[in-house]
């Protein structure tokens, strides 16, 4: 099975970055990661059956940017 997440970010401050992620623009929900130590948390789940695996794999492709340092305006999770 594929899958998709679309991930947006959504404002940035010195503390932490707020990213929108889901299948499609008009059916997302929200995380939140800090700059300093990785955290990630999610604010609103997706409006999808399984909202938890929209989550898990954008939490692991922002993780994965954070480590480097960056912080892109557009990113996705593809399988």
């Amino acid at each position: 099975m594929a899958f998709y997440v679309l991930i947006l970010k959504e404002k940035e401050d010195e503390i932490g970055v707020n990213y929108r992620f889901g299948p499609h623009e008009d059916r997302l929900g929200s995380l939140w990661i800090d700059k300093f130590s990785g955290e990630v948390k999610e604010l609103q789940e997706t409006p999808e059956q399984n909202s938890q695996a929209f989550f898990q794999r954008a939490a692991a492709k922002v993780w994965q940017h954070w480590k480097k340092g960056s912080f892109p305006e557009k990113t996705c999770w593809a399988s």
